[in-house]
């Protein structure tokens, strides 16, 4: 096996996503794709296995939880439920949104989570 594929192999499974979305990122908080590749892989950028993470919660019922990470420009995610419901569930949050489908990440709380101790910034 070559260098490449033992770091991308998952570190995490979409169990263990679950709880740290559940004890990292309240209502009305989000956090981002970059924050949880950082999570779960080591570094950022790892989109597509993010995203397979967050499909597995999804699918298992934590659709409330998945919803709150967002891209790092703010733009809701295609997950299981779809934009309209995600961007609904923010709203009601309080989760500030600067158009349709996408957070206003200036004003938003954005959490930055860490294998050590999840924190707010």
């Amino acid at each position: 096996m070559n260098n490449k594929s033992a770091r991308e192999q998952p570190k995490v499974t979409w169990q263990q996503l679950v709880v740290l979305l559940a004890q990292a990122v309240p209502a009305g908080a989000v956090t981002t794709y970059a924050e949880v590749s950082e999570w779960a892989y080591g570094r950022r950028n790892l989109n597509q296995p993010v995203s397979a993470l967050l499909r597995g919660a999804a699918s298992h019922g934590f659709t409330e939880l998945t919803n709150r990470v967002v891209g790092a420009d703010g733009k809701l995610a295609s997950l299981p439920g779809g934009a309209a419901q995600q961007e609904s569930q923010l709203r009601t949050e309080g989760v500030p949104f600067v158009g349709p489908g996408q957070v206003n990440m200036i004003r938003a709380t954005v959490v930055q989570v860490s294998l050590e101790t999840p924190t707010r910034v």
